[in-house]
């Protein structure tokens, strides 16, 4: 089970240039080309810093009204959501193994993270180490989840294993919340079981439970401020669904919850628009480079309507599927839909509309297909289980949906050769970066896998648009190394474009290479053409 979401399918597009021509200037034409084209350079490279550093304080901010939200419910806590949420933590501790699901947008989270506890901006280091961040650039994905991770990493280290268990601790602490939720809308204890059992069985949540990526964090924010908007919290309804806006960017449309419940103040219903504007500027900037980002991925558009006739099919197949999703809980949806049956409390109609407006939001994307990218149906398992629960009033109805999620979650889930391609890359690379000499330095195009491991590393493709700034590195570094991944071996991609002119620029001598499912991992040490460096030091090669 993998796939590829909208903006992981860019990671194929040249970032290292788009940042710069967006507005039809370079960085090497701004410099030379005129005082009109360097001042709309300057001011762009202006805005980027401006929202690189707003993201992160409009976080902080969120964070501080959902810590205030949640400790106006503690009269609501129950016992029951504590041991929900232990099992299924000590359920992916026993059974799931600590590794990534999403290559590498969750190095990318990881990295960003670390240089949040250095300092509030929402960056991705190009060139440098985990102690010192040389180049940089805007990291386009939201802040939440990035700010979210540092504040574990501030406690308990920077490290990948601090990720993994703060993501089991999240999906643990969803099941809990969802446990909440629905003991307020659902009328007995025993339904309110059923539907965090539901969604913490369902396949999708439980292969991405021990992920570092955004899709459970995102989840649980939106699962807390329903449970704000149920209760009648003001605080708790603003924030979490603001913060999962931030975590996710299409959970946006779920800030119109907020501002058509009858329970929440004027008050609270401004506070969640000011919370979110943030987001909005920088959905704003994210459409302003969609269509150079649709381009560089050969699209004619991200999102429209012709999707929507694929997407509807793909997604009614994935959610009837008996082996993939648990099908009697699609079934009691259609059915409560299709009936219209009495609802248990008003704020039910809530749970439809989080359902259909998200629906509607992946039917319009081009990716938007749970058969290719089941991730995203996530975002509305969590309704999906409470109106089934709601359903199941006698213990036949419970038995059925009960024996639907244990047949979806007995089955074993095959993952693409890409992926297993992309799993072996970020394994090898570890391994070459564990025999590393401390000195040296590697260039590749997912430099985050060892910076993050604890390595100086530059990013490809930043590195392929200056010769003169590699060959410096050569001159002051014992070794430098480079690491042509999996991506390198897609035509057009920015990692192959890098990879050729690396090639044609400097004199590679192969060190290491692995064939994976028809893609060649390699790793190579630079050397300067014509430079006397091609001498072997022992000691410095990686061998093994």
């Amino acid at each position: 089970m993998t796939d590829d979401g909208f903006w992981q399918h860019f990671a194929n597009v040249p970032w290292a240039t788009v940042l710069t021509t967006l507005r039809g200037y370079t960085i090497s034409s701004a410099s030379g080309a005129g005082p009109v084209v360097a001042e709309a350079h300057s001011r762009y490279l202006m805005l980027l810093r401006i929202l690189s550093l707003a993201g992160p304080l409009w976080v902080y901010a969120t964070i501080a009204v959902l810590a205030y939200g949640i400790v106006r419910e503690r009269n609501r806590f129950d016992w029951a959501a504590l041991v929900l949420g232990a099992a299924a933590l000590l359920a992916t501790a026993l059974f799931l193994s600590s590794t990534h699901r999403l290559f590498f947008d969750e190095d990318i989270y990881i990295n960003v993270a670390s240089n949040l506890t250095r300092a509030p901006v929402n960056q991705v280091t190009l060139m440098g180490d985990p102690n010192q961040v040389q180049v940089s650039t805007y990291n386009k994905e939201p802040a939440g989840w990035p700010v979210l991770l540092s504040f574990a990493f501030l406690i308990a280290g920077r490290s990948e294993s601090v990720a993994f268990w703060f993501a089991r601790l999240l999906f643990a602490l969803a099941v809990a919340a969802l446990y909440q939720l629905a003991r307020e809308l659902l009328p007995t204890r025993r339904q309110a079981v059923l539907a965090a059992l539901l969604f913490g069985v369902t396949p999708v949540c439980v292969w991405y439970s021990v992920s570092t990526g955004t899709d459970i964090p995102s989840a649980l924010m939106a699962i807390l401020g329903m449970w704000g908007l149920a209760t009648g919290n003001g605080p708790l309804a603003a924030a979490g669904l603001a913060l999962a806006a931030q975590t996710r960017l299409e959970l946006l449309v779920l800030i119109a919850l907020v501002w058509l419940s009858p329970k929440i103040s004027p008050k609270w219903k401004i506070g969640a628009a000011a919370l979110v504007l943030f987001e909005i500027v920088h959905v704003m900037w994210l459409m302003s480079v969609v269509p150079v980002l649709a381009r560089a991925a050969e699209l004619s558009s991200a999102f429209g309507f012709r999707y929507v006739g694929r997407n509807l099919l793909d997604n009614l197949k994935y959610f009837f599927d008996p082996f993939a999703f648990p099908v009697a809980v699609s079934g009691f949806v259609a059915v409560f839909l299709w009936k219209k049956v009495r609802r248990p409390r008003a704020e039910v109609n809530a749970l439809i509309l989080w359902i259909l407006s998200l629906f509607a939001v992946y039917l319009c994307f081009f990716a938007g297909s749970f058969q290719m990218n089941p991730r995203y149906s996530i975002q509305i398992v969590a309704p999906m289980t409470i109106l089934a629960a709601s359903l199941a009033k006698r213990p036949v109805w419970i038995g059925v949906l009960l024996l639907s999620a244990i047949v979806a979650a007995t089955q074993r889930h095959e993952t693409t050769p890409y992926f297993k391609a992309l799993e072996a890359d970020h394994r090898l690379s570890i391994q070459f970066a564990s025999r590393l000499d401390p000195d040296g330095v590697i260039v590749s195009g997912a430099q985050e896998v060892f910076i993050n491991y604890g390595r100086s590393a530059l990013s490809a493709p930043f590195t392929s648009t200056g010769k003169i700034g590699l060959e410096d590195e050569i001159r002051k570094h014992p070794k430098v190394w480079y690491h042509a991944g999996v991506r390198a071996n897609i035509p057009n991609s920015e990692e192959w474009r890098a990879d050729q002119w690396l090639k044609s620029n400097f004199e590679l001598r192969l060190i290491d290479s692995h064939e994976v499912n028809g893609y060649t991992i390699a790793f190579y040490e630079i050397l300067l053409k014509g430079f006397a460096k091609e001498i072997d030091r022992p000691g410095l090669i990686p061998r093994g």
